[in-house]
């Protein structure tokens, strides 16, 4: 989800009452389920959450994906339950029965649809109430866990475990409440976290100054983990001929993602020569021309093929892929956990304590 920012200190102070409001309506939401005024509801099956305090993007996809691999082979049942977000559709969609993906992206979200390809045996399932999804999916087939996708304020739905995401290269400075700054809630709500993962923690210019924060204000021993996106492969979508050394030419890069330059530090590290860029708000769908034009600004820079993301190739249409005179790459992103076997751990714990 992406919000406006304002990073005009003076502005920021101007916001800051406002900000204040929307505290008071997030203690008193909470204030709400602590007295069951709100309910919540549990599953039968455990559930896993993956969240974030902040808007913009912490990488919960990739991570979701990591966990839904990782319990899908150890033959465990794993069902994907999100909100989907920016969809055209309402109610219950079923975006993967865990055989086949069953919509298209923006009838998915975006980032349903790639879980749904990053995940080819893992059913995703899409719906504002993610506890009424789940009982639909559970009365249909047999699941082991629910993945709870960016779960974190959605405590209507009860959790085995909280996993909490948070981006090391965002600046402490923006941890003010919307919309003054980045934060979804508080950052009293660390302390509902079992765990914490700090993502692109290999970009982070001050990583010791963000784990005293969290430590400040999480629970006595919550694990920190350290993890950040590695590109393991680049790979040709579109029927135009693959370039052999993609570091040997210039290249133009696309992108709709909150981070776009997490993206751009990752086609350096792979030593790509970057001469165009454009980025587009988090989730843009792009139109068959958009992206035409984009390659069209491409060639006159000069560059020799694009690079994109996976959530771009979700939002571009097939027609226009199909249609590009460059070749378009897509960079499959590997998250990886410095001790994942702790992490690993921790989650089949919650699954069978």
């Amino acid at each position: 989800m992406n919000a406006p920012f304002i990073s005009s200190r003076k502005f920021q102070l101007f916001l800051l009452p406002f900000a204040k409001l929307y505290e008071l309506v997030i203690r008193l939401r909470l204030a709400f389920f602590r007295a069951k005024i709100f309910q919540t509801k549990f599953l039968a099956t455990p559930v896993i959450s993956i969240g974030n305090i902040t808007v913009g993007g912490t990488g919960k996809t990739p991570c979701t994906a990591y966990i839904a691999n990782f319990l899908q082979q150890r033959e465990l049942r794993v069902a994907i339950l999100s909100r989907g977000y920016k969809r055209t559709t309402t109610g219950i969609v079923e975006v993967s029965d865990g055989k086949n993906i069953l919509c298209e992206a923006h009838q998915a979200g975006d980032e349903p649809y790639l879980l749904a390809q990053k995940c080819p045996s893992v059913s995703v399932i899409v719906n504002a109430d993610r506890y009424a999804a789940g009982k639909w999916l559970a009365a249909k087939n047999k699941v082991d866990v629910f993945l709870l996708d960016d779960g974190y304020q959605h405590i209507q739905l009860g959790r085995n475990l909280n996993l909490l995401l948070l981006d090391a290269t965002e600046p402490q400075e923006n941890y003010e409440l919307l919309p003054a700054g980045k934060l979804r809630e508080p950052l009293f709500a660390i302390k509902r976290a079992d765990a914490v993962i700090l993502t692109r923690s290999d970009q982070a210019k001050s990583l010791e100054a963000l784990q005293s924060l969290i430590q400040n204000h999480c629970r006595r021993n919550t694990p920190i983990f350290l993890a950040r996106h590695k590109i393991a492969a680049l790979q040709l979508v579109n029927s135009i001929s693959s370039i052999n050394d993609l570091t040997k030419v210039p290249v133009a890069a696309l992108s709709c993602i909150a981070k776009p330059e997490s993206f751009l530090h990752s086609l350096a590290q792979q030593n790509l020569n970057v001469i165009f860029q454009q980025n587009f708000s988090d989730h843009h769908r792009y139109s068959t021309e958009e992206f035409l034009q984009f390659v069209a600004h491409a060639r006159a820079a000069q560059a020799t093929a694009i690079i994109t993301t996976e959530k771009d190739i979700a939002n571009i249409p097939v027609e226009a892929l199909q249609t590009s005179s460059l070749p378009v790459y897509v960079t499959l992103i590997q998250f990886v956990v410095d001790n994942d076997h702790d992490l690993q751990s921790l989650i089949l714990q919650a699954i069978n304590p």
